[in-house]
């Protein structure tokens, strides 16, 4: 993969006002909403090394990167999600050190960040934490997620899958990664463009003995899909992640499972459906299933060339 280190230094900044004596890697991913990126920076503040991954090559962006101090990398194209958090994995971290995965529509705050170091060391095996997330406005968001299988998605059928689903993965707009962890789960499935690959990890931590937390004294404000323009489109590449993992992980007798299941809980909530803006997103969850998700988003992909 090619990209380009423009400015910046990966490496801590010490002394620094709101500097920490122990000091994560700070990976963001960007694209556009370059308001919402410089906010995330500056409540961040100094002190912390910082790689910024521009999937939207934005001059912006550099600049904002820049004078903030972070390093700034600029892909050759749209790599997705995934790739661009390898790009500073492979070319910016230090083997064994910890990193922050930071969404650039999140806000955390230093003192936030130490809650979710205190959280992450209280346990030898615990590969993730993220903080609790919240609106704007204070208003809570769902920060840890059955990990979707045929059973969850036929558990959804009835709505039952938050209580049936034995395993949970923990949010990825802003998560802490244990350094010991990531060296030995590895670094994420590029195969997924955007979504999923933050679950993919988690899972292959999980199987392989870890466990992932929520350091539930941290809080992170969150704009939850600020940095999206399309919903539609949005919707679209969530369905079709959500295909590639149930074919990664179990099979295709499971994605077909878990494909049925899928329509059949879209049409419940459709018909549960009390707006406009829930009814079409569950038609166009119908839509994408019936036909399948991938083949939908190619077909997207075309027509847009």
């Amino acid at each position: 993969m090619k990209y380009e280190p423009i400015s910046g230094s990966p490496e801590p900044v010490g002394g620094a006002e709101g500097s920490l004596p122990w000091s994560p890697m700070v990976v963001i991913v960007a694209y556009g909403s370059e308001d919402q990126l410089a906010a995330s920076l500056q409540t961040l503040g100094s002190g912390i090394p910082v790689v910024v991954v521009d999937n939207g090559r934005s001059d912006r962006a550099q600049c904002i990167c820049q004078s903030s101090g972070a390093t700034y990398v600029r892909p050759h194209t749209n790599i997705g999600f995934g790739a661009a958090v390898n790009v500073a994995l492979r070319g910016h971290r230090v083997p064994g050190s910890d990193v922050l995965l930071l969404n650039p529509d999140a806000r955390l705050r230093v003192t936030d960040l130490t809650k979710m170091r205190d959280e992450l060391y209280g346990s030898s095996n615990l590969a993730a934490v993220g903080p609790r997330l919240v609106n704007p406005d204070g208003g809570e968001q769902k920060a840890v997620w059955p990990i979707p299988s045929p059973w969850s998605a036929l558990s959804g059928v009835i709505g039952a899958a938050e209580l049936l689903s034995r395993r949970r993965f923990v949010s990825g707009a802003v998560l802490l990664l244990r350094g010991t962890a990531i060296d030995s789960v590895g670094i994420f499935d590029e195969r997924f463009f955007l979504y999923a690959e933050e679950t993919d990890w988690q899972l292959r931590a999980l199987r392989a003995g870890w466990r992932v937390g929520l350091a539930s004294d941290a809080t992170a404000v969150h704009l939850s899909g600020g940095t999206s323009v399309d919903p539609v489109r949005r919707q679209l590449l969530f369905d079709a992640s959500a295909e590639r993992f149930a074919r990664k992980w179990y099979g295709t007798v499971g994605w077909q499972l878990f494909r049925t299941a899928s329509m059949l809980a879209a049409l419940r909530r459709l018909i549960m459906a009390g707006d406009i803006e829930t009814r079409m997103t569950q038609r166009r969850a119908l839509a994408h299933f019936w036909r399948g998700p991938i083949r939908c988003a190619q077909s997207l992909d075309d027509m847009l060339e």
